[in-house]
């Protein structure tokens, strides 16, 4: 199977917040979509089960979605989504405000607060159907996720790379690859392993996200 065919369904890029005890965590999904028209609107999410994020969402039943914008800072993407909430404060590396005690970016296209009604574990995600019980609208163009993978894949890799070694994270041009990579499709890890990647078990995962082999590809 070609998973980069997945790659041309028509998704966006969001920030789930949701309450941690005393402080609050957090990821990046693409899995978000309306699903009625009445009110409140009724949204469905599908979100990692094996994130602190999943499980706050299920302790709490609530949450706050920040739609990315078009011109977003990769550094947003990559600190959402390139590290744990169990090992990292996400939201103390970025701009946000508090809205009814649930977080928000402060620079994002808009925001939605959700209450989970409904929940379903599938075999890596679990799907929530939530109600909109209040949103607010910011500035510019939604983020699509084929414009992240086209074009700010490099660049979020290496705003987290210059993060983690404690320079200022800032949008990069595109890297150069002289060689062919297996590349996350879901997190941007790169397999820089001794074994051939081909090599690997079929069980093998991937160190940073914990998705399987197929979900890589070749860059």
């Amino acid at each position: 199977m070609d998973q980069t065919a997945l790659f041309k369904l028509s998704y966006g890029l969001y920030v789930v917040g949701v309450k941690n005890g005393d402080s609050f965590g957090g990821c990046i999904v693409d899995a978000m979509m309306q699903v009625t028209s009445d009110m409140p609107p009724l949204m469905m999410l599908g979100s990692m089960r094996n994130t602190l994020t999943n499980q706050l969402i299920r302790e709490t039943g609530e949450f706050t979605v920040s739609v990315l914008r078009a011109d977003a800072d990769p550094f947003l993407i990559a600190n959402f989504g390139f590290q744990s909430a169990r090992k990292a404060e996400k939201w103390e590396n970025v701009e946000y405000a508090v809205k009814d005690g649930l977080p928000v970016l402060l620079d994002a296209a808009s925001y939605l607060r959700c209450r989970v009604l409904e929940e379903k574990n599938l075999s890596t995600h679990t799907v929530y159907t939530c109600e909109v019980t209040d949103a607010w609208n910011g500035d510019g163009e939604p983020l699509l996720y084929n414009d992240y993978q086209k074009h700010m894949k490099d660049a979020t890799r290496k705003a987290f790379q210059d993060f983690l070694n404690g320079k200022k994270a800032e949008a990069a041009p595109p890297q150069e690859q002289k060689e062919s990579q297996w590349v996350c499709s879901v997190c941007g890890y790169v397999y820089d392993g001794d074994v051939p990647f081909a090599d690997l078990p079929e069980d093998w995962k991937c160190p940073r996200c914990g998705q399987p082999k197929s979900v890589f590809v070749r860059q």
